[in-house]
């Protein structure tokens, strides 16, 4: 397919159809143009994350200063630069097919995608046979060709201990989705996914088959804590019940005794949500928000509330006072409600996890009142890997705690702005609750203006029902028993 044919075929119904084709051909190839300046850009200014000569603080620093110029997650940064440098020491052919346009961003990005598991050398191999193959055929033609090239470079590499289906066991959390449910996946070696499989099924069968027998027998049906199954008559699917085998499954440690967490996890609820008058959604964590119908089951099972007291209009929590070097429970945990992750921007890491409180105007030990003290206000949470980078002097943070921000300068000079997370139901609560003082306040003053009129029709001798002009001065209207205005047509008041 070429630029010529795309223009001809468009003719061939109108010439302005062929103009218009041409020109998203030419913004294709601008397209690619410019994502391979992206990846020049940032092989010129950014160390190889596998590189001989890698630094860890600086591989930090890259990351930052990379998901501030691209205005995204730390994580995703990390993973822009891996592959960044990825595609310049293994794909330097196929790099120079974008940088010309002939590659279009589509089939640049499923070459990354179909060559991420294989070994640099095989990469290497599909790159060099990758830059021999013409690029003017069909979209299904170069899947197909590239397809084969991939076949052969993976029967040409032998295949590490590292890439083998044992060594890729692992449990992945994926990210939140908006409808409160997430996902958990297992992967691993097939076999022992299905015996898992196999195992769990089978729990679930005869589960299911003593709950029915129990219900029919009129005894304790098993596997119902909450007594639904004994209250309804409704077993629960497979599907369910397998859910909750795998929930109350105990994780066999061979003795090592894991610890406590060091938090709770937190289901945020605003009040007009708890009592059912708002569906302003629930926060869990502070990251994610969670239906408010949800946030009220998960509230209803709890025996015990905590209080959080913000600021009604803005959101701002309401500070802890300062007592002493180390933080204490009510302000860390006051610091996890105002900083769900570390406060770095762009760093996604939850401060549930590894975290490390820390001054922003350093505490003096030997004279604690000349330095900062240990008050929300000059506290603020990081994870170890930002701590460590304030600590080199490579981040220098500034607290402006009256707007609930906090100013990042690094030792580039790139600064960028993180803001105190909040409630993020407090702006609907606030609307919803002024919505009804104004409607409140309308029927008020609604009222007012009829029992003056009702006062002043009496005076006149008139009675409700009578006729008395509208509004506008208008005949037909009837004077309402409250002092209302009733227009024609309306039945009598009464």
């Amino acid at each position: 397919m070429t630029q010529d044919r795309v223009r001809r075929a468009g003719a061939e119904r109108s010439r302005r159809t062929g103009q218009k084709l041409t020109q998203l051909w030419d913004s294709g190839r601008e397209d690619s143009r410019r994502l391979a300046a992206r990846y020049r850009t940032l092989l010129e200014t950014t160390q190889d994350p596998l590189g001989p000569d890698w630094d860890k603080d600086e591989a930090a620093m890259d990351e930052l200063n990379v998901s501030l110029a691209l205005r995204c997650a730390r994580t995703q940064a990390a993973r822009i630069l891996r592959e960044t440098h990825r595609v310049g020491t293994l794909l330097p052919r196929t790099l120079e097919r974008l940088e010309r346009g002939d590659l279009p961003v589509g089939w640049f990005e499923k070459v990354l995608e179909r060559t991420s598991d294989l070994e640099d050398d095989a990469v290497r191999g599909v790159d060099e046979a990758l830059g021999k193959v013409a690029l003017d055929i069909t979209p299904e033609s170069f899947s197909r060709e590239f397809g084969h090239l991939i076949t052969s470079a993976i029967s040409r590499t032998p295949l590490p201990e590292r890439a083998t289906p044992a060594a890729r066991r692992r449990v992945v959390m994926d990210p939140p989705r908006p409808d409160g449910t997430g996902c958990l996946r297992i992967i691993g070696p097939l076999p022992e996914i299905l015996d898992l499989a196999e195992r769990l099924d089978r729990a679930a069968h005869c589960l299911q088959d003593a709950q029915r027998d129990a219900l029919y027998d009129g005894t304790e049906v098993p596997g119902d804590p909450g007594g639904l199954i004994s209250a309804s008559g409704v077993l629960p699917t497979l599907s369910a019940l397998r859910f909750d085998l795998l929930l109350a499954a105990a994780l066999d440690t061979d003795g090592v005794e894991v610890p406590e967490p060091r938090f709770r996890i937190t289901v945020t609820v605003p009040f007009m949500t708890m009592l059912g008058e708002s569906d302003a959604p629930g926060m869990l964590d502070g990251t994610t928000p969670l239906p408010a119908e949800m946030a009220r089951e998960l509230a209803g099972r709890e025996d015990v509330w905590y209080r959080i007291l913000t600021d009604p209009a803005t959101g701002r929590f309401l500070p802890q006072p300062a007592q002493r070097y180390r933080p204490s429970p009510a302000q860390r945990e006051h610091l996890r409600q105002r900083q769900p992750t570390c406060a770095v921007p762009g760093c996604g890491r939850p401060t549930r996890e590894l975290t490390e409180f820390d001054h922003i105007e350093e505490f003096d030990h030997e004279d604690p009142a000349a330095g900062g003290p240990t008050s929300v206000e000059n506290l603020h949470a990081l994870c170890r890997q930002h701590h460590r980078l304030k600590t080199l002097g490579r981040l220098d943070p500034v607290r402006d705690d009256e707007s609930g921000t906090t100013w990042w300068m690094t030792s580039e000079h790139l600064m960028a702005r993180q803001e105190d997370s909040r409630d993020l139901a407090t702006p609907q609560v606030v609307e919803e609750m002024t919505e009804a003082w104004e409607q409140f306040e309308a029927l008020r003053l609604a009222r007012v203006d009829n029992a003056r009129r009702l006062c002043e029709a009496l005076e006149q001798g008139l009675s409700p029902s009578d006729p008395i002009p509208g509004p506008n001065g208008e005949d037909g209207w009837r004077l309402g028993r409250d002092g209302s205005l009733q227009p024609p047509g309306d039945p009598p008041p009464f």
